[in-house]
């Protein structure tokens, strides 16, 4: 999706635009036509708009969230924890089975429509942590191509995640009370590391401080009882609030003011329903307010998704209703936290016939991302490129090698219920310009091609005005617009172009 921040002050009369100056931009912000007011224009190159403007910063937790429509993850790369050398080298990014991550990779994944991307990152193989637990390093290394990878989203102004991942799998966090101190050093220099290297990085990079956080290999690793937890699940609930709080605390303590106004993405135990629902689950106190954000993974229902099943049910959307709905009750509208899904995804199954069950998974997509854009949850999809498959860990969409996806068409539903138009189906006009007349609650339109009309679209996927158009120039007025985030749609006779609106 062509999707950029819109910034427009509606006690003013300029706009800017939220996107940070980066090194690989092939153009730079320029000042197209006005009217009665000062007026800046996006110039949109090829397939991307650039612009050198202030960064993004100042949202809350809820905001970005709001900002966030879908996402991606890059899975089985980063966080990978083989490689020649025992995981200890850059070869570990590929020793899944995966290629090495590219900006065209990146590019063809913002061009599908999403405008996240979660980078899973396992860190302990990369480090001292052994022999120097108290003070330990990161690899030099490694930091800089997580940096590089996540530079590729920024290229494309794309929200990105980065987590600690796999380093509970590998040995280097035990949540049990005789592994606690070495635990908390473990995340302490982790994320003193990561905030000391991200520290100039705006609102577009988002931190989550551990990924299902869990007892691996005990009987209750993924699921327990709420009301009746034992004592080792209660000894791992207190461990994770505790290292949720490290995490903030050294996030924060890094004092870069981008880091302060970081959003912070905390999971409870496993990353799961009864992890967050758990009384004994806690948010992390947190010296910038508004901060804060609940990770959670749902692939609801589990059968279908991980399990052994490969039918969609017409039942199956009423238990994804009633998983959800709850986690909205208590988080967005009982404390005004956002959650967001960090992963979710549907399985394709293959038979012998080499037949799959792509029908059931499409209708799976429409069920699943209508509930979360009904309850504001971003759902960021699980790809772990193992697509021809009768397992439940079939993950693949995106064909690495190709730049193409392995199932459109559950891609393209993915979209259409969310409202996105992706990028393959848009042809992209040249000098088409948009901006706020703050002075008159207008938008003007400009354009060297043909306008044809413009759509203006909630985040939510909600049209909320439209309005033909024609010739080379328009202003349209918004007074039914309330102060928010949009997606404004224009077609001139090359094609559709998609620009973010902020009106504040």
């Amino acid at each position: 999706m062509i999707c950029r921040y819109i910034k427009a002050n509606t006690k003013t009369d300029t706009f800017t635009s939220n996107h940070k100056n980066r090194k690989h931009m092939k153009k730079t912000f320029t000042s197209l036509k006005k009217t009665t007011s000062a007026i800046a224009a996006l110039v949109i190159s090829g397939m991307t708009i650039n612009a050198s403007a202030e960064k993004l910063s100042g949202n809350t937790a809820s905001e970005i969230a709001g900002m966030m429509t879908t996402g991606w993850n890059l899975g089985n790369t980063f966080d990978a924890t083989g490689g020649k050398n025992g995981g200890y080298g850059l070869d570990a990014e590929t020793s899944w089975g995966q290629p090495e991550t590219t900006q065209e990779m990146i590019t063809a994944v913002r061009k599908a429509g999403f405008n996240t991307i979660r980078i899973p990152v396992s860190w302990g193989n990369h480090s001292d942590f052994e022999e120097n637990p108290e003070n330990f390093t990161i690899s030099e290394e490694w930091m800089a191509r997580v940096k590089e990878v996540v530079d590729y989203c920024y290229n494309e102004d794309l929200f990105v995640i980065i987590n600690i991942h796999h380093d509970n799998n590998s040995g280097n966090i035990h949540y049990m009370p005789e592994e606690d101190e070495s635990n908390a050093l473990f995340i302490k220099g982790v994320w003193r590391q990561i905030a000391e290297a991200f520290k100039d990085y705006d609102q577009h990079l988002i931190f989550e401080i551990m990924n299902e956080p869990r007892l691996v290999g005990n009987s209750s690793e993924w699921w327990f009882d709420i009301n009746k937890p034992s004592e080792e699940i209660a000894t791992a609930l207190e461990m994770i609030n505790k290292f949720n709080q490290i995490g903030v605390d050294e996030i924060r303590g890094n004092g870069s003011a981008e880091n302060k106004d970081r959003v912070i993405m905390c999971p409870g135990y496993a990353a799961c329903y009864e992890g967050c629902m758990s009384p004994d689950f806690k948010l992390p106190t947190d010296e910038t307010p508004n901060r804060l954000a609940v990770s959670l993974h749902a692939y609801r229902p589990y059968e279908l998704c991980l399990g052994n099943t490969s039918t969609w049910k017409d039942s199956n959307k009423q238990d994804i209703d009633d998983y959800f709905k709850p986690i909205y009750e208590k988080f967005i509208v009982g404390m005004g936290v956002p959650v967001i899904i960090g992963e979710e995804s549907c399985s394709a199954r293959f038979s012998r016939s080499n037949r799959t069950n792509q029908e059931d998974r499409v209708k799976w997509a429409e069920a699943y991302y209508t509930i979360t854009k009904k309850y504001g949850m971003p759902a960021i999809l699980w790809d772990n490129n193992v697509y021809k498959s009768n397992r439940g860990e079939a993950h693949g969409h995106f064909n690495r090698k190709e730049l193409t996806w392995y199932d459109q068409e559950f891609i393209q539903k993915i979209m259409d219920v969310l409202g996105i138009e992706s990028v393959e189906n848009i042809s992209i006009d040249y000098s088409l310009s948009i901006g706020p007349n703050p002075a008159t609650n207008t938008i003007y339109v400009s354009s060297d091609n043909e306008l044809q009309n413009i759509s203006i679209y909630s985040t939510s996927g909600t049209r909320v005005m439209f309005k033909e158009i024609s010739g080379n120039n328009a202003e349209i007025g918004i007074s039914m617009l309330n102060r928010g985030i949009y997606n404004a749609v224009v077609k001139t006779e090359l094609g559709i172009n998609i620009i973010k609106l902020i009106l504040k």
